[in-house]
């Protein structure tokens, strides 16, 4: 059953590259993948003339959806994209000079989104958006799941890990690569998962740092080391960070697993209520949460969909093991208290 288990995992990292490598966003515009049809909405956002949206996703997820949701409607669309920090520190100072520039915002800082709800700065979802977990004001367009990394041609499929104890694995020793929680407090929702439960714990992490990890602050690194073998395990990571290197480097070694804990970093996406094009903005929100717009937005190996398993998307772990009550804004609050822990530990 591992033999299969991680034969199969191999096959869906292979497959994914490949789908990336040879369609790209073109998959959107699959004619077998529904988007909105609404005649007059659509002629409404035409009659808008364009739309634009701020993203804090990756800049290859934001120009897919960009140029699926123009090819799709003829509707020029632009995009500015930032990480979610300086992505709120703009939002708030246009807010205090009087609305938001951008018609839509993708952004993984939820908490802001509650915030600017409040304030009246963002629209409800159009009713007729059928999506599962929406809210009135927003849903959540991409779902990133983490695990961790490890390189298939250094690590035996015996001891492949299949629980965080597993790391744990003599063999391991001086061979772990760990991304620092001082990334964001979303890439320490891992380390709080940890630290918290009861069948991990402190002691737990007391362990991992027997094991003598090398730390380091940006965790596409992570998987970069991983990959080159310098490492043999690494976390916290994003699974999309491995498929890219498989895109580049085909016949990669670097695979991805899901543990026994896994966490997740979600994206949402909202309407400015004071849009300047409000039918285009209501459109291309409408269409990121269709299976195009999704494709769009998570294929290429990017993320997983709320959806379901969509071509070349990422198929989501088992929910059971997911801590989705972990969250960036659950963090927040012992966020320093987990980098102190860290900084002892790991030093």
């Amino acid at each position: 059953m591992t033999r299969h288990s991680n034969s199969r995992r191999h096959l869906i990292i292979a497959t994914l590259a490949l789908a990336f490598a040879q369609a790209g966003s073109a998959l959107a515009a699959d004619a077998k993948l529904a988007q909105p049809t609404d005649a007059k909405l659509i002629a409404a956002a035409k009659a808008d003339g364009k739309v634009s949206f701020y993203g804090s996703s990756s800049v290859a997820a934001l120009k897919s959806d960009a140029d699926a949701f123009q090819a799709a409607y003829g509707i020029p669309t632009t995009f500015t994209q930032l990480t979610s920090g300086p992505l709120t520190a703009r939002v708030d100072q246009e807010i205090r000079a009087g609305r938001i520039n951008a018609d839509v915002v993708i952004t993984a800082d939820r908490y802001s989104f509650y915030r600017w709800i409040a304030d009246g700065q963002i629209a409800p979802l159009p009713a007729d958006i059928k999506f599962p977990d929406r809210t009135d004001h927003i849903a959540q367009v991409q779902a990133v799941y983490q695990g961790v990394f490890y390189n298939k041609a250094q690590v035996a499929a015996a001891d492949i890990p299949k629980t965080w104890n597993d790391l744990l694995n003599p063999k391991f020793q001086g061979k772990l690569v760990l991304g620092s929680p001082r990334i964001s407090p979303a890439y320490s929702e891992l380390y709080y998962a940890l630290w918290k439960d009861p069948k991990y714990g402190e002691a737990f992490l007391q362990k991992l740092a027997a094991q003598k990890p090398r730390v380091v602050q940006n965790n596409a690194l992570v998987a970069q080391l991983v990959n080159s073998g310098e490492a043999v395990v690494g976390f916290t990571g994003l699974p999309y960070d491995a498929i890219n290197i498989q895109v580049a480097n085909p016949g990669a070694p670097i695979e991805y697993a899901y543990l026994d804990i896994i966490t997740l970093a979600p994206t949402f996406i909202g309407i400015n209520a004071k849009s300047q094009n409000p039918n285009a903005a209501k459109l291309l929100v409408a269409y990121l949460l269709s299976p195009a717009g999704q494709v769009a937005h998570n294929g290429g190996g990017r993320a997983s969909s709320l959806l379901g398993t969509l071509p070349s998307t990422l198929t989501a772990p088992d929910r059971k093991r997911v801590r989705t009550d972990i969250t960036a804004e659950k963090v927040t609050p012992d966020y320093q208290a987990i980098i102190a822990l860290f900084d002892k530990l790991y030093r």
